[in-house]
């Protein structure tokens, strides 16, 4: 295989994950996959042969050394579409293709409804390639599954609690683990060490803050079901092919990164001021978070329906 592409995805979690479907359909037009990306979001492929990941600290993309390792790809592909990378374009030159961020549209559908329209972020990535043949794959190397599998098992719920900003925050996951745990469901909690302070007492397992990135997709792999916010974890859970469950605060589906039916399901209020930010950012104008006032019972009803359908 001598063709080369560079996949450009610089960050976050979710946004990287998701770039996976594009491996695929590259290998079968016979190109090499390769992703550029910041630290640590390369760890999401240390198991996965088919991409070889060059990492570049923010400060270093444009430097001189970097630039010599990005020179002479068959491809470019820009998953970003922003300042930094139409400016590596007009200097490493070559053949580039750029997704379609739809980017104004969903600005707009934050302040006016007629604009909050179907968008998937996934879709927009593969149409860079003119198909919509592909999905969401990060491989998870057997060894990996095999030795958590024999410290933890399988066939528990994963629950991540963690997102960036508040306003994604659902904040009940604790009275859901109550009510999966009275019911005879077994719990793990994963995120980081913020996450792991928040979830302490909890009815689970707390694993948050104690494992490498590969090592909490293998748990979420093993996991017969991922509940979490729209986050960065929620869509690993996608890339690994464990049905998940996706809780919407200030956020909304017309941006992009929603599950589609065959990987979960969302849950959301649909309140007019949903969403309030394109990325989930700031507080509550209203200072109610209505949004996130979604019933446990609810959500613990979505679970054991998604749990029946994933044994069928």
């Amino acid at each position: 295989m001598d063709k080369r592409a560079l996949l450009l995805r610089f960050s976050s979690l979710g946004d990287v994950a998701l770039v996976s479907c594009l491996f695929d359909p590259l290998l079968e037009r016979g190109y090499r996959p390769f992703l550029l990306t910041y630290p640590p979001y390369g760890q999401i492929f240390a198991d996965d042969d088919r991409v070889t990941v060059l990492e570049v600290k923010r400060e270093e993309l444009f430097s001189t050394r970097t630039l010599r390792k990005l020179t002479g790809f068959d491809l470019y592909i820009d998953l970003h579409s922003n300042p930094k990378t139409w400016l590596l374009q007009l200097m490493l030159r070559g053949r580039w293709l750029r997704y379609s961020k739809d980017s104004l549209r969903r600005r707009l559908a934050v302040w006016i409804p007629s604009f909050r329209k179907p968008y998937s972020v996934v879709k927009a990535y593969l149409k860079t390639l003119g198909t919509e043949e592909g999905r969401p794959l990060v491989k998870i190397s057997e060894e990996r599954l095999k030795r958590m599998r024999s410290t933890l098992g399988e066939g528990f719920i994963t629950v991540g609690v963690g997102a960036r900003y508040c306003k994604k925050r659902y904040p009940y996951f604790d009275k859901i683990a109550e009510i999966l745990s009275s019911m005879g469901y077994r719990v793990i909690f994963v995120g980081d060490n913020t996450d792991a302070q928040l979830v302490k007492g909890w009815k689970g397992e707390n694993l948050c803050g104690k494992l490498s990135l590969p090592d909490v997709m293998a748990v979420i792999k093993l996991s017969s079901l991922f509940v979490g916010n729209d986050s960065g974890l929620l869509h690993l859970a996608r890339c690994v092919g464990t049905k998940a469950i996706q809780i919407y605060g200030g956020t909304h589906p017309t941006l992009g990164f929603s599950l589609e039916p065959t990987e979960g399901r969302f849950i959301i209020q649909g309140l007019s001021c949903q969403p309030c930010d394109i990325h989930g950012k700031g507080s509550c104008k209203y200072g109610t978070y209505q949004c996130l006032d979604i019933e446990p019972e609810k959500v613990v009803e979505v679970i054991t329906e998604l749990l029946h359908e994933s044994f069928q």
